[in-house]
Order: C-alpha cells, then structure tokens, then sequence
C-alpha cells in the first residue's frame, strides 16, 4: 500500500456514501472532527454524526472527519512520515483550525494520543503553541473522568453535545488561539479548562432537560460500516432502572424521550436509502410511545431492530412489530444469575420473570438471544456463578422447545464481561477484581455453557479491561501510561512500573467514601449521599434475600 492508495480509498469511500458533507474552506472556522477509533467503527456512532451535522449546517463553518488510519494503513504512515488527512478533501489535519475528538469508550484514549502523532500535532498540551489548532474533546467519556486525557486537551466540554456545541462555537468564532479560547471558555458551564495541576474548582456539566430537537442519527449512511447501510437513531436517553454499576443511567437524568414526530421525520427521509432501522437508547422499550413507534416504522417498510430491551419493558404488543418486520435477534441483560445479586445491582427483576419474559420472545417468532452477563461484581460469589450457569440452561431449553416447533434451532448467545467501576455511580468506590480471580470465573463459565449445544458464548479478556479500569477510575497521572502506550509500548506492567502506578492501589481496592476522587470536580447532577446510600444498600445486600 502507497500514501497514493490510502488517498483513493478515502476517496472511494466517500463515494459510496450517502448524505456526506463537502463544503469549500474559503475564510470559514475549520473544524476537524475526530472519532478516535476506524472508519467502520466511528460511522455507527450517532452522536459523532449529529455533531458532524450540526457544524456543517453552520454557513460559516466547515467540519470535515478523521479517523485512525485502517491497520494496513498505518505502516505506510509511520514508514513514509506522511500527515494524517481529513476525510472530506484530504487536508491536513494539522492546518484545521480546530480538532475535535468525540469519545465514548475509555480504550479510545489510546488512540487520541495516536491522532495527535499521526497528525504531527504535538500530543502535550504544555509542548504546542497558539500556531497549534485547538484540541477539544467531548462525549461520554469527557463526563465521567476526563483526568487522564487532560495533559492533551486544551479544552474538555462535559455534558451532552446538544447543550454545550452554540457556546462552543461562538467562543471558536471569536477566536482560534487555543490560550484565547481556554480563556474564553474557563468560567462557561459545562467546559473544562485543565491546568497544569489537577482541578481546583467544580465544572458542572451542561445537559439538556428536554429532547426536543431531532434526535442524534446516522445521517450519513455506508456500507463499510459494522452496521451496514443500516440506519441507527437515538430514540431517548436515560433509563429509569438505575443499575448500580451503569454510568449512563446516572449521568443521562432525568429520562427523556424524542418525539415520536421528529423520529418518523428523519426516518422518513433515510427509508428512500434502506429498509434497515436500528433503535438505539439505553432504555429502548422505555420510551414512552414505543409500540405505535415501531408500528409506524413498520408500516414505512424498515426491518426493525433495537439495541437491547429491558425485561420490565418486554410485552407481546412491542414484540410483534418488531418480529413481524423481520427481526430474528434480540439481546437482554440478565447481568447476573441469581436474585439476590440482581437486586443488588438494582435490577428488580427476578429469575422467575425473566423466564417469563424470554419464553415469550421465543413464542413471538425471535428465534436468536443475546445475553449480556457480567462477573466481579461487588458481593458476587459462587452461588451467583452457578445461578448463571443455571439461568442460561433454562433459556437455552426455551430456546430448543420454540426451534423444534418450527423445525429449525437458534442460538443463545451469552457476552460476559468484568466488572469494571465506573465514575458517577453507587459503584465508583468498588474495587475491580485481580485478572486471576477473573479468568478462574469466566473458565468456570465458558467450560459450562461449553457442554450446551446452540450456546455460543462470548468473553471479554479481563486482562484486556485492566488499561479500561485504570482510564476509568485513574487520575492524570495515567496520561503518562497512555502516551507510552500510544507510541509502541506494548507491556502494561512494565509500563506501569515505569511510571510508578501502583494497580492495587489504583483499581484492585476499595475506595473510602471520604477519600478524594480524580473526577471529584466533576458535578454530573447527582447528589453524593444519594450515590453513597446506593452503595451502602448494595454492601448489605450481600447477606439480605430480595424482599
């Protein structure tokens, strides 16, 4: 592969996309916006494509995308020394005025850092100059723990994109001196000035209390994307179960819904390019005119299927629209195999209700299951292994009884992931478990649902999750493990021991409820002794049966 080659696939791709953006930069603002992570990644998230929508409906902006290069992209990279290019017009990214990353998931961060270098901007903020384009970053992630980003980002927007992108742009019009605009920005909510030292003050993120615009969407569609010219829309944020593990239930109050008009407008104008519709949100069957929704995609002729769905929210009247379209799959989130875990988590749904609720997903024509489970968590022991390992049996013979009856069988398909805590939730003070404790769990399981026939079970690494955990919960002193680990290092421990981070101390212990947070400047909306009493109630659990 040449530089000239990777011109020509960027061009190609462009091509055969639908709804991309080409504007001429003449004297407007330029903005690069960066999902940090592969083409075919970055084009499923919709709230990269609502921000890149915004922009370009700006007359005096123009924003163009960047992606990390593919694999066999990245040798001729680093071989040729050849500037990371802009996705639209291949620009470099280094002449933009401003770069802008949106981040959703921690293991991002890494390549962030690889952008930076790519692009031939210096990845320290304390090493680039006013001549340098403002660095920015927002999203998921940013509202959490932004800390071991902070040494690389000029400015850090916390909050959903919808409340903080006007204020944001009118501080880039005014200027596009990065000392200017962190000037600019210091004192607005929702933005976060990083110092040289950690935060000294509180920055309140800026969230909407409504969701009264049009819903965040894939609105430039491709094929070479992992959903493929399936078109993905936010139908509402929040979810009203409040799991003690999940960051986005939390951080997303209060609950809100988008109009059922405003969802069938923007599908409306993406069916003339495909009949696939995927429904995404935290809290799908949550939404608060989900049946007559999805009847009306229906009608419009879309292929329907959705993210996951709550067991509290599973009825006949919301499966049949989604079965009766085409939808063969569907995943749920068990979490967990026994009631009294369950209920400590704050997933009121017992097992007696679940197999309720998954034997009427079979019967209504959903012929394939995903299951999300989940070990490590705080008060799990071997009684929850087992009651996995039970629970997935009972389904699975569900699942059988419905295949013979149609004369063809479907597959279970469990994903267990570890634990890992999260900023913002009762959770952020749990310990994670040590890798070893981990693996010896998930082989229990894996030997396990290995002996069930049409079990296909999918396992995340723990040893993979460690980095995860450290950006999740770490201080800005995990910047130095990123930048090692961005630039080629390939051995975390010995990465760590380098630079002194003690795991134990950081991950694999307890937090003291008095004990200062690295993302305790941040204010997500939730009052601390309401997370603490959450935590507190979890603890006692461990020796409490669910009422």
């Amino acid at each position: 592969m040449s530089s000239r080659t990777i011109v020509e696939r960027a061009r190609a791709r462009l091509a055969g996309e639908i709804g991309a953006i080409v504007k001429p930069h003449g004297d407007k603002l330029r903005i690069a916006l960066a999902y940090p992570n592969e083409y075919h990644i970055g084009m499923s998230n919709v709230g990269f494509q609502a921000v890149y929508k915004f922009w370009n409906e700006l007359p005096d902006v123009v924003c163009e995308r960047v992606f990390l290069p593919d694999p066999d992209e990245l040798d001729v990279y680093e071989s040729s020394g050849m500037r990371l290019l802009s996705f639209e017009t291949q620009q470099p990214v280094a002449a933009f005025d401003v770069l802008a990353f949106s981040i959703t998931f921690e293991p991002d961060e890494l390549n962030l850092v690889r952008i930076l270098d790519l692009a031939g901007i210096p990845a320290l903020r304390s090493e680039r100059t006013d001549e340098d384009p403002v660095v920015i970053a927002g999203g998921p992630i940013t509202f959490l723990n932004p800390e071991p980003m902070t040494p690389f980002l000029d400015v850090v927007a916390i909050g959903e994109a919808e409340a903080l992108l006007p204020t944001l742009t009118d501080a880039l019009r005014a200027s596009t001196l990065p000392s200017t605009v962190r000037a600019r920005l210091d004192d607005e909510e929702g933005f976060y000035v990083p110092g040289e030292a950690p935060a000294g003050k509180i920055v309140r993120a800026k969230m909407g209390k409504r969701a009264d615009f049009l819903p965040p969407a894939t609105y430039v569609l491709t094929r070479e994307t992992e959903m493929s010219n399936k078109f993905l829309i936010e139908i509402s944020r929040g979810c009203p179960t409040l799991c003690r593990f999940c960051w986005a239930g939390y951080n997303y109050l209060p609950k809100r819904s988008f109009q059922i008009e405003k969802i069938l407008e923007v599908a409306r104008e993406a069916r003339q390019h495909t009949d696939q519709v995927g429904l995404v949100s935290t809290a799908v069957g949550a939404h608060k005119e989900i049946v007559p929704l999805m009847w009306a995609l229906k009608e419009m002729g879309f292929r329907i299927s959705v993210s996951s769905l709550r067991f509290e929210d599973l009825r006949a009247e919301l499966l049949e629209p989604l079965s009766g379209s085409g939808e063969r799959t569907l995943a749920v989130a068990p979490e967990v195999g026994t009631d009294r875990l369950r209920f400590a988590i704050h997933k009121r749904v017992p097992n007696s209700e679940i197999l309720e609720k998954t034997e009427l997903i079979f019967s209504r024509g959903i012929e394939n299951l995903k299951l999300y489970l989940m070990v490590g968590l705080p008060t799990e022991t071997e009684e929850d292994l087992r009651g996995i390992v039970d629970l997935v049996a009972r389904i699975r013979e569900q699942l059988v009884a419905h295949g013979r009856e149609r004369g063809r069988l479907g597959k279970l398909i469990p994903s267990v992931n570890p634990f890992i805590p999260k900023p913002g939730t009762p959770f952020q003070w749990a310990a994670m478990e040590k890798p070893a404790v981990l693996a010896r769990k998930m082989q229990f399981l894996r030997r396990a649902f290995g002996k069930m026939p049409n079990v296909e079970a999918n396992f995340q690494s723990p040893r993979v999750e460690i980095l995860q955990a450290l950006l999740s919960v770490g201080d800005r002193t995990a910047a130095s493990v990123l930048l090692s680990m961005a630039r080629g290092s390939t051995n975390l421990k010995t990465v760590l021991a380098e630079h002194g981070i003690d795991l134990d101390k950081a991950i694999y212990t307890e937090r003291g409820l008095d004990e200062p947070l690295p993302w305790g400047h941040i204010d997500n909306g939730m009052k601390p002794e309401l997370l603490e009493s959450q935590f507190g109630q979890a603890q006692a659990s461990a020796v409490l049966e669910p009422a």
